[in-house]
């Protein structure tokens, strides 16, 4: 009978364990590997564990056997890899145990020859090489039943903040928005901060639920970082005396949405591309990161087990592979769904893609309609255009096309005005004083009134992103937060 997978993890961790304890004696320490190269390999044991829920006993509804009820082929897959690396651990423990001794064995070298190499080192690297497969075989399983958790979140009822205190922060750090013509915006924006709290919370109850309290028994586990919201704490009730709001009955994947290849190829397909999108940090006025992202984004650095690449992002607890900061600050930014459209009666959902974002604001509300028939005649208000037609081309209404007429007739924008930033007022300014500093006459500088479509995207972006950055908790508010504004209309 096949072990449970909750029993061959916690074997695997007892072995473990035992391994780090022998070669941490003095007697140990010029062996052939070293306790701190094991006690990395448990902890990305331990960090696969928790994340996709390995400790709990089969009869429970988040237990893999559960969960996988439907996949069994995924399932057999998890077991014969944790068989693996039982039968590894057993292997290892007695040569470092001294029940019998280590070979030499035959390795491929990179220039085509065979080498030589200690068996516990080659044990070692194979049980490292099992669990970027469970890595792997992880993001397969979250690939096969896609779903969106930020729209899940906020349909739970669990927890509610108060979104006057975000809304009250939108009006604090934008002065522009406090005004009446922005009070609506002001209203969205505070309440897109709310929903990201209420997300964050979501998740983070989602993966302690799934790590359950055993695993923090029985490992050294990094614990994911703390979510202790900015609003007032009893917002916020603690983990223990909350319910579960996500596991309110098993799910499931359907076998066919997994291929058999799938789970045993080596290709690396989970890490973030580097060319999917854009994504603009604020930056202060000397170029470097506005100090709001840099403090409450945590470097790769800090997320990293060991010297391995694999990240528990700490906001969506995915495992990834990210290629560098910029790829990972966009991975938030994508997390936080930190894109808003500004426009008013606009119901869209918010975006986790910069250029999904401003491409429905420039098809959408960023527009002119040119009339063909008259010299290509531009008109910036959809009504205003509807007149003309009315007034000179009657004929094109006759059917009732008039959503025909307005979609044939609409451009994006090519140049948009500085003005038109929602946030601030003084964006103009610092274009015109810029200018002046590149040598442009200050008259003609004073007739700077439009700037490029690319260029308002990272401004306006920048005000959002930051926005987006104050629902991620942290112990204290810095001082360099006080400036920020400016540094975000440095762009």
């Amino acid at each position: 009978m096949v072990a449970p997978v909750s029993e061959q993890c916690r074997s695997c961790i007892k072995d473990l364990k035992t391994i780090i304890s022998t070669l941490s004696n003095p007697s140990k320490q010029k062996g052939r590997v070293h306790h701190e190269q094991v006690n990395d390999e448990l902890e990305r044991f331990s960090l696969w564990i928790g994340n996709i829920g390995a400790i709990h006993p089969p009869e429970s509804p988040m237990s893999l056997e559960s969960r996988l009820c439907e996949a069994n082929d995924v399932l057999t897959h998890i077991i014969d890899l944790l068989n693996d690396l039982n039968e590894i651990t057993g292997e290892l423990l007695g040569i470092i145990s001294g029940v019998r001794e280590g070979a030499m064995v035959s390795t491929p070298r990179d220039d085509g020859e065979d080498g030589d190499q200690n068996e516990e080192t080659e044990l070692l690297e194979e049980f490292g090489a099992c669990i970027t497969r469970l890595f792997r075989v992880s993001s397969l399983i979250r690939q096969a039943a896609p779903r969106n958790l930020f729209a899940k979140a906020l349909s739970r009822n669990r927890y509610r903040f108060n979104d006057q205190y975000d809304i009250a922060h939108v009006r604090e750090k934008f002065p522009k928005l406090a005004t009446e013509e922005f009070a609506w915006l002001q209203r969205r924006l505070g309440r897109a901060i709310t929903q990201r709290r209420h997300y964050l919370s979501y998740i983070q109850d989602h993966r302690e639920k799934l790590e359950g309290i055993l695993i923090q028994e029985e490992t050294r586990t990094p614990e994911p970082v703390a979510l202790e919201s900015h609003a007032p704490s009893r917002q916020l009730p603690e983990s223990s005396s909350r319910p579960s709001t996500f596991f309110t009955k098993a799910s499931s994947l359907t076998p066919s949405q997994i291929a058999p290849q799938m789970l045993t190829t080596e290709e690396e397909s989970d890490s973030e591309s580097d060319a999917r999108s854009y994504t603009t940090i604020s930056r202060s006025v000397n170029g470097d990161l506005d100090s709001s992202a840099t403090v409450k984004i945590p470097k790769l650095d800090e997320l990293r087990i060991g010297s391995k690449k694999e990240v528990e992002c700490p906001f969506c607890f995915r495992i990834r592979k990210f290629k560098n900061e910029q790829v990972w600050r966009r991975h938030v930014f994508s997390d936080l769904r930190s894109y808003v459209c500004t426009f008013p009666d606009c119901n869209t959902a918010y975006f986790g893609d910069i250029n999904e974002w401003f491409r429905h604001e420039m098809q959408n509300h960023r527009i002119s309609y040119t009339c063909q028939l008259c010299q290509n005649r531009t008109f910036q208000l959809r009504e205003r255009y509807l007149a003309h037609v009315r007034d000179q081309h009657s004929n094109m209404l006759e059917g009732g096309e008039e959503q025909l007429v307005l979609d044939i007739a609409k451009k994006p924008l090519k140049q948009i005005a500085p003005q038109e930033c929602p946030f601030c007022s003084d964006w103009v300014d610092r274009l015109k004083e810029r200018a002046v500093v590149t040598g442009m006459p200050s008259d003609a500088a004073d007739h700077i009134l439009n700037v490029d479509p690319t260029v308002f995207k990272r401004h306006l972006s920048s005000h959002l992103e930051q926005l987006a950055l104050f629902a991620i908790p942290f112990d204290s508010a810095t001082k360099d937060e006080i400036n920020s504004n400016a540094a975000i209309e440095a762009n």
